[in-house]
């Protein structure tokens, strides 16, 4: 690595405690709008940018400018989140506007070189961010509809961020060509697509938004065209990598959940469908992305920061593979159980998200605790 983000470190533990705190509140069946906020603009959002705040210098080799306006955007970060775990929504919805304003002022100020897909692909995602954060505070104020910030931070922000980091890590970590053309092409295809959806959701007209939904739709479907034939340009048989796995599964959820908000919403809004739409789509198929995104970039950035002059000491002692093999089979089951469960109701809701929580635990043991943790021996 070029550049060594440091803190994306206390920025990735703040993500997961989201996480945490969401399940828990999930689980409690209490306030279900504070459960949305932690996962989406907590959980998500501060994932996302702390993986930007490594990846984004990166991909320009060049160190990050103003560096110490990084630890300014954590702790409004933080100061956003404490204030949605104790209900103070207002105040937290400010805050996140502001970390999110600065958040984008900072990564734009660090890029140069804007041809990459993949830059093209953040730098849009960083807008949504911000864009996102200002129609939650309106939605505070009363003006917007919560959907409007939920879906653009979702659509706008997660989805154009995973997409450009998978056109750029999936053929690397595969070992084959990206198709540049197609990738630069999908970018544009993004730059219209989501618009007119996000109209739908601020006019609140479920029939419009179902309708202008295939736009979204025929972005996902070309991004996974375009995923389709990396692997099939291989000359012969090669595992893939586990990391990549977690990838595929997540996208393998990823049109079922949108699929399941299109049917949502062309039936004017059916209620019992939302807990599926949001497990699908949040602890699905983002949430599974981040742990496979996690597992490769975390221990890159420990081992940088901490080992990389160290002899005998490599990025795998970081990891515990074995646990991250042992968890890829479990997270369908516990997904699986999650959904179901939602389906039903009180009072089997309330148990639907305890295995996926244990999950989450076990995952963060295996490799946020044992990395940052990890002691050669001598």
């Amino acid at each position: 690595m070029f550049y060594v983000s440091k803190v994306s470190l206390p920025f990735f533990f703040l993500a997961v405690f989201d996480l945490l705190y969401s399940l828990v509140l999930k689980s409690l069946q209490i306030n279900v709008k504070v459960v949305w906020l932690s996962a989406v603009f907590g959980f998500i959002a501060h994932t996302i940018m702390s993986a930007m705040y490594q990846i984004v210098p990166n991909s320009q080799s060049k160190a990050l400018k103003f560096s110490k306006l990084s630890y300014l955007v954590f702790f409004i970060s933080l100061l956003s989140s404490l204030s949605f775990y104790s209900f103070q929504t207002m105040p937290g919805s400010l805050l996140h506007l502001i970390a999110s304003m600065i958040f984008l002022l900072h990564t734009a100020l660090s890029i140069r070189n804007w041809q990459p897909p993949t830059v093209k692909f953040l730098g849009l995602g960083a807008f949504y961010l911000f864009l996102s954060s200002l129609f939650l505070l309106l939605h505070e104020l009363g003006y917007v509809p919560f959907a409007l910030a939920v879906h653009s931070l979702t659509l706008g922000f997660m989805l154009n961020v995973v997409v450009g980091v998978e056109l750029a890590w999936i053929p690397m970590l595969y070992m084959e060509p990206l198709n540049v053309k197609l990738a630069k092409r999908l970018f544009y295809i993004s730059l219209v697509a989501l618009p007119p959806l996000l109209s739908g959701f601020y006019l609140m007209d479920y029939r419009l938004i179902a309708l202008l939904s295939i736009f979204e739709l025929s972005f996902v479907a070309y991004f996974m065209y375009i995923l389709y034939s990396v692997f099939s340009q291989r000359r012969m048989p090669k595992e893939i990598p586990l990391v990549v796995r977690y990838f595929l599964f997540a996208l393998f959820l990823l049109p079922f959940g949108l699929f399941i908000g299109v049917i949502m919403a062309g039936e004017g809004l059916v209620s019992y469908l939302i807990p599926m739409h949001f497990d699908l789509l949040v602890y699905g198929f983002t949430a599974t992305t981040i742990m496979g995104g996690l597992a490769h970039l975390y221990p890159r950035i420990v081992y940088n920061w901490k080992f990389s002059n160290m002899h005998g000491v490599s990025i795998s002692d970081l990891v515990d593979e074995k646990a991250l093999r042992r968890l890829f089979p479990l997270v369908p089951a516990t997904l699986a159980f999650m959904v179901f469960f939602d389906a039903l109701g009180k009072p089997f809701s309330y148990l639907s998200s305890i295995p996926y929580l244990l999950l989450w635990l076990y995952f963060i043991k295996s490799l946020l605790i044992r990395a940052i943790t990890f002691k050669p021996t001598s």
